[in-house]
């Protein structure tokens, strides 16, 4: 955001005292949010105050800081890139994740201000180096409840909500910068077919194992 789109803002709405919801710019597309008395502009969150861009920091470690490893209720991702295979198989892309050294979906937690599908695209660059073509996300289903809970090693305890986003890789860019190795030990396509056993046999992170279930029913 340019010195002088934020000084028309600030002079447009700086003396909004809405305590909440939001206005829609309709000159510049600038959504402001009256909670927070920001700007959101270009994926990006702008203090009405001083310009400067918000950061809110890992939203995860940060609650994690205060309440330690008991169970939360946290909302995030998952992202199903597929592509067909010469022979028109389907393959999926996992990443073998190295807290648990199983194969699963790219994604995570939501982070503060994200959007789902946001959240979506950036966790998948971070985990495999593939930019998604957000407007291509499809919505594949939404999964919670007693199948997705997850105790990790460090002890937290995690009740998912997880959205799921289908994809084809042809709406994706590979991109040529490296993914996290923090987070992924590598990544892999793999036959849809191929799908259940790998579930049945626990090679699957279990989080994942209802959701890549029902992505192998759907491209059976």
């Amino acid at each position: 955001m340019t010195k002088r789109e934020f000084l028309n803002l600030q002079k447009k709405y700086g003396n909004n005292k809405k305590l909440s919801g939001y206005t829609e710019d309709k000159k510049t597309g600038a959504i402001i949010v009256h909670a927070i008395n920001a700007v959101y502009l270009d994926g990006k969150y702008y203090s009405l105050e001083t310009g400067k861009e918000l950061k809110f920091g890992n939203y995860v470690k940060s609650v994690r800081k205060h309440v330690g490893t008991i169970p939360l209720q946290l909302p995030g991702t998952a992202v199903i890139v597929y592509k067909k295979t010469s022979d028109n198989n389907i393959q999926v892309l996992l990443q073998l994740r190295k807290d648990f050294g199983k194969w699963g979906l790219p994604g995570g937690g939501i982070e503060l201000g994200e959007s789902y599908e946001d959240c979506a695209v950036n966790e998948l660059l971070q985990e495999t180096s593939y930019l998604a073509n957000k407007s291509k996300l499809e919505l594949f289903d939404v999964y919670a409840g007693p199948k997705h809970v997850t105790r990790y090693p460090s002890g937290d305890i995690t009740f998912h909500t997880t959205v799921a986003y289908l994809i084809s890789k042809e709406d994706c860019l590979k991109l040529s910068q490296s993914y996290d190795n923090e987070e992924t030990h590598t990544i892999d396509w793999f036959d849809t077919k191929d799908l259940i056993s790998m579930c049945d046999a626990e090679k699957i992170f279990a989080n994942n194992i209802p959701i890549l279930r029902d992505v192998a029913k759907r491209f059976k």
